[in-house]
C-alpha cells in the first residue's frame, strides 16, 4: 500500500511541476514574426498587473523594453501587448509604461528603425501617436518638478518635433517653435494680463510664474533670442529678486536644441 501511495504522490509532483512549466512557457510569447521578431517574457505582479520584457531581435542580440501591463490573464495580457506592436516601415514603435505614475515619461513610445536587416534604437518618445508625416512628436520635460515654487502640473513643458537625419533623432527647431505657438500666445496673453503683486500668494505666482518661465524655456530652447529678450525685460522689472533668481536657474538648465535622450532616463 505504501508504494502504491508513493506512486501515486511521484504522479501527482510531477503533473504540478508539468503545469508549472506549461504556465512558464505560456509567459514567453511573440509578438511580431516579420519584418523583425519581437517577442515578450511576462511576470505576475499582482492585481492583475504584469511585468513584460520586450525583446527586438536581431539574430543573436535583442534589444529590450520594460513595460507594466494590466490584464486578468496571460492571454489578456498578450493580446494588449500585440496591440501596442505598431509597424510603419522603416519604423517599429512599442509601448513603454512604468505602470502609472504622474511622471511624463512613464508612458511612451520606443523608436526602432529596421534597415538592410539591422535594428537600430532611435529614442524613447512620450505620449502616443508619436509619428505623423514623417516627423516625430515628443514632450520637453527637462524642467518636470525641477523649478521651486511650481507644482508638477505647472512644470514647464512643450511640444517637440524631431526627425531622423542619419539615423538619429533630432531636433527640427522651426516645426519645434511653430508647433507651440498656440501655446506660446496663450502664456505671452496670460503673462501680459497679470499685474504681479508684493502680497501675492503662491497660488496667485504659480500660473503667472510657469507662464513665464515655460515660454522663456520655449525660446531659448529653440535658439529664439529676440523674443526670449523681449520677454525678459518685460517680466524681470515686475519680479522680485527671489522668482528672478528662479528663472535665471531654470533658464540655465536649457539647452539649445538639446536631444531628449541627454536627459531623459527610459522606463
Amino acid at each position: 500500500m505504501w508504494r502504491a501511495a508513493l506512486s501515486w504522490l511521484i504522479n501527482c509532483v510531477l503533473v504540478i511541476s508539468g503545469a508549472a512549466l506549461v504556465t512558464a512557457h505560456a509567459a514567453d510569447i511573440t509578438l511580431l514574426s516579420s519584418p523583425v521578431e519581437v517577442t515578450a517574457t511576462i511576470k505576475a505582479e499582482g492585481d492583475d498587473v504584469y511585468a513584460a520584457q520586450i525583446g527586438v531581435h536581431n539574430g543573436p542580440i535583442a534589444q529590450l523594453v520594460s513595460t507594466v501591463v494590466r490584464g486578468n490573464s496571460v492571454a489578456a495580457v498578450q493580446n494588449s501587448l500585440a496591440k501596442q506592436v505598431q509597424w510603419r516601415a522603416p519604423y517599429l514603435f512599442l509601448h513603454s509604461s512604468c505602470g502609472g505614475g504622474s511622471a511624463w515619461n512613464c508612458d511612451g513610445e520606443v523608436v526602432f528603425k529596421i534597415a538592410n536587416g539591422t535594428v537600430l534604437r532611435l529614442g524613447d518618445l512620450i505620449g502616443t501617436g508619436v509619428f505623423k508625416s514623417g516627423h516625430f512628436y515628443d514632450v520637453y520635460d527637462k524642467l518636470e518638478n525641477q523649478v521651486t515654487g511650481l507644482s508638477h502640473a505647472a512644470s514647464p513643458s512643450f511640444v517637440l518635433v524631431l526627425d531622423e537625419v542619419d539615423a538619429a533623432l533630432k531636433i527640427n527647431a522651426d516645426l519645434t517653435w511653430s508647433n507651440n505657438a498656440t501655446l506660446w500666445r496663450e502664456r505671452a496673453d496670460k503673462i501680459a494680463a497679470a499685474q504681479p503683486k508684493r502680497e501675492w500668494l503662491d497660488t496667485d505666482w504659480e500660473p503667472y510664474f510657469s507662464a513665464v518661465v515655460s515660454n522663456a524655456a520655449l525660446a531659448r530652447y529653440c535658439n529664439k533670442s529676440e523674443p526670449l529678450q523681449q520677454l525678459l525685460s518685460a517680466v524681470n522689472p515686475v519680479l522680485d529678486a527671489e522668482h528672478r533668481r528662479l528663472l535665471t536657474d531654470a533658464l540655465s538648465k536649457v539647452v539649445p536644441l538639446e536631444a531628449p535622450k541627454t536627459w531623459r532616463k527610459p522606463y
